[in-house]
């Protein structure tokens, strides 16, 4: 493996063996796959999942190489389409971002 391939978060992103990602909160995960830059780029291990709250707020979680992101920070967040996404967040971190977006109201 390549430093920083993320082929590895297929599983997470893309699990075979449940319905959904195994990320946190994933019953408001409204869409996820293979982030569609990785395909035009002809490189693999480029994912995202895509959260809704009942609270109207969005939450986009990307995972790849020629994003901000690299295997001990593998995601990028971007809450509610902000301008700058917050990049190289930990399991740890995703799971705060995540909280407090579902208890912002």
């Amino acid at each position: 493996m390549i430093r920083d391939d993320m082929t590895h978060m297929e599983a997470v992103f893309l699990p075979t063996d449940r319905d959904r990602p195994s990320l946190p909160y994933d019953e408001f995960i409204a869409e996820w796959g293979r982030h569609p830059i990785g395909e035009l780029e002809g490189k693999g291990g480029h994912y995202y999942a895509r959260y809704e709250f009942p609270n109207g707020r969005t939450v986009s979680v990307i995972c790849g190489s020629m994003f901000h992101s690299r295997i001990e920070t593998p995601y990028e967040v971007r809450i509610n389409e902000e301008n700058e996404p917050h990049g190289y967040q930990t399991d740890e971190d995703l799971m705060i971002i995540l909280a407090k977006t579902i208890g912002d109201a």
